[in-house]
């Protein structure tokens, strides 16, 4: 606003207080984490994801200066609260497919951190399926989850509430890493076979769901 009249005003830095007779000109007050968190995860917005991760790296004391640097320090923080070795994350959003974390520590991280926020009600309402890969309406189960979906790669991670009211927590990560390398960059944005292999990954995920929320609950 100073640029377009001509103005030039030099980079002060923050500041964790102000002169006495202060006056202040205009403020923004965003919405509440919780409701950022839960816009994120129903729409998969990775920019928030990104802002979000770099904003808690800071506020946990972490001086970094990039994603990498940020994402290296979620997985320090993750390994610590979860005690399952070998995460590794470029990035906050999931975009950087060399980051790794096994479905077994999700479902760990999921089980131990995600009650103490009521994360499960954050996600989005996912459909029961069934064998033909069809929404089953009125299920008795109930499933809240996320998805994750790049070229040939494929998850989704949440929760289910059995038939007899039984809480599960799942994690499931589908890929055909050898298809998605080969891919060139003119590939990329639509590839050959891409929407059928989603679609049959996405038909297992409700038959893995399914099968879960019958034989686990007592």
């Amino acid at each position: 606003l100073a640029r377009s009249h001509g103005i030039s005003m030099a980079d002060g830095g923050a500041r964790s207080s102000f002169p006495a007779g202060h006056r202040v000109l205009a403020e923004w007050q965003s919405a509440q984490l919780r409701d950022i968190v839960g816009g994120m995860l129903r729409y998969s917005t990775n920019l928030t994801a990104e802002v979000v991760g770099l904003s808690a790296t800071r506020a946990l004391g972490g001086e970094v200066s990039n994603l990498r640097e940020s994402g290296a320090h979620m997985a320090s923080w993750f390994q610590e609260h979860v005690r399952m070795p070998r995460a590794s994350f470029l990035d906050h959003s999931g975009l950087g497919d060399l980051s790794r974390v096994s479905a077994f520590a999700m479902a760990g991280a999921l089980r131990q951190l995600g009650p103490s926020v009521d994360l499960a009600s954050l996600m989005k309402t996912a459909p029961m399926l069934d064998r033909a890969g069809n929404a089953i309406r009125n299920s008795p189960a109930q499933v809240r989850a996320k998805t994750g979906t790049l070229n040939f790669v494929s998850a989704l991670g949440g929760y289910i509430t059995a038939p007899d009211g039984r809480e599960l927590v799942f994690a499931i990560f589908c890929a055909d890493t050898a298809r998605r390398a080969g891919l060139s960059k003119a590939q990329r944005e639509r590839p050959d076979g891409g929407r059928s292999w989603t679609r049959r990954a996405r038909k297992l995920h409700g038959q893995l769901l399914a099968r879960w929320a019958a034989i686990y609950s007592v």
